[in-house]
């Protein structure tokens, strides 16, 4: 009997549905509101895709939580599951490093 308790698989499930939930929640507000934050600066054009970019790398980041801990348990491994996973850990680095470099342009 080495039977894993439905407890015991529920907990990563919704653990990993509310934070990739959260996250995307996130994303959303952050691409949203990337006018409004960007007003502040002398060069709004370059925040504002900066805002964007960390929106990307914060919805991408939500596609690899989704993956890894509801996506995981809920079907059998396969590649695919993998690619996407890099895929979206590809996309989330970069958004996050162009976000980054932005944000220091849009500062000086």
């Amino acid at each position: 009997m080495n039977n894993p308790s439905p407890r015991r698989n529920l907990i990563p499930l919704l653990t990993g549905t509310c934070l990739s939930v959260g996250l995307m929640v996130v994303a959303i507000w952050i691409w949203f509101d990337a006018s409004d934050l960007a007003l502040r600066s002398e060069h709004p054009d370059v925040l504002r895709w900066a805002a964007r970019s960390l929106a990307i790398a914060a919805a991408s980041g939500s596609q690899i939580i989704i993956l890894s801990l509801v996506v995981g348990r809920l079907y059998e491994h396969r590649p695919f599951h993998d690619m996407l996973k890099l895929t979206a850990s590809l996309i989330c680095c970069l958004s996050a490093v162009i976000a980054a470099a932005l944000g220091l342009a849009a500062q000086g």
